[in-house]
């Protein structure tokens, strides 16, 4: 799988299917643990996923160990949840 930025995504499947997953809501990986600080990882890696076509693109965000412990405290509004990159599987 190759790692995507935004305009790459966008060039293969569309603006809406990249504005689509934008806004679908994230889910830890299991990749990258969650909470990072209990695997040793630095990171926790997210994803959301939508159907275009034949295909599935997903987007990955990724948060740190002080933002993994607001999520643990229940408040994740604070967390910039900027797209680190995309896929298209």
């Amino acid at each position: 799988m190759k790692r995507l930025t935004r305009e790459q995504a966008i060039g293969q499947v569309g603006i809406e299917a990249v504005e689509e997953v934008d806004v679908e809501n994230l889910e830890p990986t299991g990749r990258v643990g969650f909470n990072g600080s209990c695997q040793g990882d630095d990171l926790t890696e997210w994803s959301a996923s939508v159907t275009v076509n034949d295909s599935v693109l997903i987007a990955y965000c990724y948060t740190n160990r002080e933002q993994d412990n607001m999520i643990s405290d229940g408040d994740a509004s604070l967390i910039d949840w900027t797209t680190d990159h995309y896929e298209i599987v």
